[in-house]
């Protein structure tokens, strides 16, 4: 790996080196109080009512989270803020924004809001200073929401119920502000601020878009989607593609932080691997383990070593895409996972590749 050759980046690789943690503002964003945060965090949910944030170095635990069933929802999605400070969870009628190093919520948005109804299916941070949320939902609204000193309030919307339940958005496409994928087999691409806010990127009739994903790479743009019969939908130079990869349900689709890698997940209880130029996929692997079953969640590291994998097994998989090999297993879950999200400083799962994982 090319590493920059300035002192300041030398200092913090060796750190990261030493397993160190780093140090960061307050979550206030107040700089006169600096902070130790972890250089790496990897966040679980399950159908237990467990939230997890884990070292994914070493499979340790690092915080937990005990959800009440007579007050919490159960947690559709979740997602790590870019600096790992914030986690946002969404549930039924329910968004909360944790602090990662503290154990209470820091907003906590339930069913006595005229904005939240039915399920919130999916979340994504909208702004680089983490201060906004994207949010689907079961009524078909795409929300962005804001959380000023710790109050979360809704700004904008978007009705996208025409379209059926949305089931997935990402915020990566640098043309929409969120890029939603819905039950009835439309992925949209939105902004909150045009009048014209909803645009018709693609529709398959029959086919529920269960998963999505996006990556822009100089100029060139691809668009994933998994349906829920197990079709990959592969945007890319203006072209849509069509492929088979699962033989049940599709679940998940994720694409590596290079755009050079592409991992499904579904009910058949297999991962696979392709390798993407320009418009051609080629599948480099298919990775099964006796234990795994629903495939419900994937993520790349950042370096494209590792790939992260959670099930219906109740265990979390870290896989070595260098030997195919399964390097860390994260136990605690005792249902499903269905939600895993990663945060890394650049370049820290190197540390790992290092010491012969």
């Amino acid at each position: 790996m090319n590493y920059d050759t300035t002192s300041k980046v030398k200092t913090m690789r060796n750190l990261r080196e030493l397993g160190a943690n780093i140090y960061s503002r307050d979550i206030d964003g107040n700089p006169d109080h600096e902070q130790k945060y972890p250089s790496a965090l990897l966040a679980t949910a399950g159908l237990d009512d467990k939230i997890y944030i884990w070292y994914p170095e070493t499979g340790d635990i690092y915080k937990e989270y005990d959800l009440d069933p007579q007050i919490d929802s159960q947690v559709n999605c979740l997602k790590l803020s870019g600096d790992g400070r914030l986690l946002a969870v969404t549930g039924y009628e329910v968004i909360k924004v944790y602090d990662v190093h503290s154990n209470r919520p820091l907003t906590n948005m339930s069913n006595n809001s005229d904005s939240i109804s039915k399920n919130i299916t999916c979340v994504n941070f909208a702004s680089t200073n983490n201060t906004s949320l994207i949010t689907g939902g079961e009524d078909g609204y795409c929300r962005l929401w804001q959380f000023p000193r710790r109050n979360l309030k809704q700004t904008r919307e978007v009705n996208c119920s025409q379209y059926g339940v949305i089931n997935c958005l990402t915020t990566k496409h640098p043309d929409f502000n969120a890029v939603v994928g819905t039950q009835s087999g439309y992925i949209l691409g939105l902004n909150f601020s045009d009048e014209r806010n909803v645009t018709e990127l693609l529709h398959r009739k029959a086919l529920a878009i269960q998963s999505l994903d996006c990556h822009v790479e100089k100029h060139n743009l691809r668009v994933v989607a998994m349906t829920t019969i197990g079709h990959l939908l592969s945007y890319y130079n203006g072209q849509w593609t069509d492929k088979k990869v699962h033989d049940k349900l599709g679940l998940c689709c994720v694409l590596s932080h290079d755009g050079q890698f592409l991992a499904t997940g579904g009910s058949d209880a297999k991962i696979r691997l392709f390798r993407l130029e320009e418009n051609l996929i080629f599948e480099v692997r298919t990775l099964s383990d006796a234990k795994l079953k629903w495939i419900w969640c994937l993520q790349f590291s950042f370096d494209s070593l590792f790939l992260f994998v959670s099930s219906s097994d109740g265990v979390v998989q870290m896989w070595s895409l260098r030997d195919w090999d399964i390097k860390r297993n994260y136990r605690g879950h005792k249902k499903s996972v269905v939600s895993l999200s990663l945060f890394e400083i650049r370049q820290n799962m190197h540390n790992m590749h290092r010491q012969g994982l």
